[in-house]
């Protein structure tokens, strides 16, 4: 959250006063054993023992570390290991448990405890901002988001003058995002909304830019787009702290690494030191040419057809969203949807749980019948999961609650679920690893964690369709081989997949078909093994 300047003060004053009282030298040698030149005058933030807790719950521990001008820092760790609260307190967005430890900000040569002064001097970009839009229903424009960024409030509180307009297309057009500045975000997808907050967290031209998890819902293209520019930026003196999952995410101007893991830091290295990261698909080598032996070829040989698209126009705002789409997915066929950001494919996708509906003419039949299914009973027997869905049970829940809500298609539990749900939910706790969490406040998880949840909840109720829209972005390595493992069990069972993804290297072992989106319209539609490798690397 994004505190006024009197706020700040106010809170400094008060945690001070609850903070235990310690030498600062005595401190520094107590907890800070690597060597580290703290009176060099280039140290501009330092956390000294600093701790953070929500409730009961520790979040980051012991934590000693600092920044000095110059340095780039990419901050490493799986999901949960405490990567967006390190940088939301080194920003000064939350404040560090009072009991023990200091954070200081050093500024014109002198320590201050608050981040008055230096909090002005930064931006960032996290997916925290984009889940407070959709969750709220704020449905700005493209140009009004990056707006907001001079003053880093949510919305403009005056008319922005001529400079920031003029600033503000200057960053849009540097971006290739000239074509959002009209466009609202709700009707945005995850990547191209992404792509806004980084034009809003350049947009003022902050001398440290903070970044948690810039890739995830990107495609290819636009990784390699907004990671050229974040490497430009730093260039031109700008600072990153960038949070990510594995090196391979990461700019070159990045020039340490940190690595945490459960909330402690567990490594720390100059650039020079850098590990290398072995990518890590979902399945080996084996297990794809077995898979690919079993494959076969669904035709028209009278199996049940169950989504039958024909004619299909959808529009928003006198814009068409989707353009022609005939489509027919039958029992037995898993499909891949693959487009780069803002080429219809999450449109398609709500079309298909019947939260959008087609322009008129346009057929949409789901288990032979037509569209005038209700909500209710489509999601019976259809889930999907999407990061939209993630602010939405952002709620005063248990994971377990969260989870076993997927029976119902609620959002939060209506009355207390029964034993059999409860059992069945367990079961995927297990399957997932994420046992030691049932009992956790939602809003004490990270984004990645929440992100397994999400997809446990689409699991439980054993649909007859599962869509998964970028299920693995923001997971890390093994938490992304575990919703592989756990989708193939239930798709072993019976259930039928459509899967989306930016990345054939990562369309699992048990799709069958593919389909490619670009720009509203379905370019290919087909068996997976009549998509050329021309396609492959035209179409992604």
């Amino acid at each position: 959250m994004e505190l006024g300047l009197w706020e700040h003060s106010f809170l400094c004053s008060l945690i001070d006063a609850a903070r235990k009282t310690y030498s600062l030298d005595t401190m520094r040698k107590r907890v800070l054993p690597y060597g580290k030149a703290i009176m060099n005058s280039k140290v501009l933030v330092e956390l000294i023992g600093v701790s953070v807790r929500i409730g009961d719950t520790y979040i980051l521990s012991d934590i000693n570390w600092s920044l000095n001008s110059a340095e780039n820092w990419a901050i490493l760790g799986h999901n949960g290991a405490g990567k967006t609260t390190f940088l939301s307190l080194v920003r000064g967005d939350i404040w560090p448990a009072p009991e023990g430890g200091q954070r200081l900000y050093h500024l014109n040569g002198k320590p201050q405890v608050g981040p008055i002064g230096f909090h002005e001097k930064t931006g960032s970009v996290s997916s925290d901002l984009l889940d407070r839009y959709r969750i709220n229903g704020w449905n700005l424009t493209g140009l009004e988001i990056v707006c907001t960024g001079f003053q880093r409030t949510a919305f403009l509180y005056e008319e922005p003058t001529n400079a920031m307009l003029n600033r503000a297309h200057e960053v849009l057009e540097m971006l290739d995002l000239e074509d959002l500045s009209v466009r609202r975000i709700l009707t945005m997808s995850f990547g191209e909304a992404k792509k806004i907050l980084v034009a809003r967290a350049l947009v003022h031209k902050p001398e440290i830019l903070f970044i948690d998890e810039l890739c995830a819902g990107l495609d290819r293209n636009s990784k390699d787009r907004v990671l050229s520019l974040i490497q430009t930026v730093a260039d031109q003196g700008t600072q990153i702290i960038f949070a990510a999952h594995g090196t391979e995410e990461v700019p070159p101007a990045i020039t340490n690494l940190l690595t945490l893991e459960s909330g402690r830091i567990v490594k720390r290295h100059a650039l020079s030191e850098r590990l290398s990261v072995t990518r890590t698909e979902p399945a080996t080598e084996q297990e794809k040419t077995s898979k690919d032996t079993d494959r076969q070829e669904f035709g028209d040989n009278g199996q049940d057809t169950l989504l039958e698209i024909e004619k299909v126009d959808i529009s928003t705002g006198g814009s068409l969203i989707l353009k022609n789409i005939n489509w027919t997915v039958k029992r037995g066929e898993n499909w891949a949807l693959l487009g780069q950001n803002g080429s219809g494919k999450t449109t398609l996708l709500k079309l298909v749980v019947g939260e959008e509906r087609p322009v008129w003419g346009g057929i949409i039949k789901r288990f032979g019948m037509d569209c005038l299914q209700t909500i209710d009973e489509i999601r019976r027997r259809i889930s999907l999961v999407t990061p939209d869905f993630q602010a939405e049970h952002m709620l005063n829940q248990t994971s377990m609650e969260m989870v076993v809500s997927g029976f119902h298609g609620s959002i939060g539990l209506a009355h207390a679920p029964t034993r059999e749900e409860i059992v069945t939910a367990q079961s995927w706790f297990n399957q997932f690893g994420l046992g030691w969490i049932e009992t956790r406040q939602v809003h004490t998880l990270s984004y990645g964690q929440i992100r397994m949840l999400l997809i446990m909840r689409a699991l439980v109720n054993a649909p007859e369709i599962l869509i998964l829209d970028e299920p693995t972005t923001g997971l890390d390595r093994n938490a992304k081989r575990n919703v592989w493992e756990a989708v193939k069990k239930i798709v072993d069972q019976g259930t039928n997949l459509i899967y989306v993804t930016h990345d054939f290297d990562e369309i699992w072992p048990f799709v069958t078909h593919v389909a490619i989106m670009e720009k509203g319209s379905m370019l290919f539609k087909g068996p997976l093994s009549q998509w050329t490798g021309v396609l492959r690397t035209t179409q992604i």
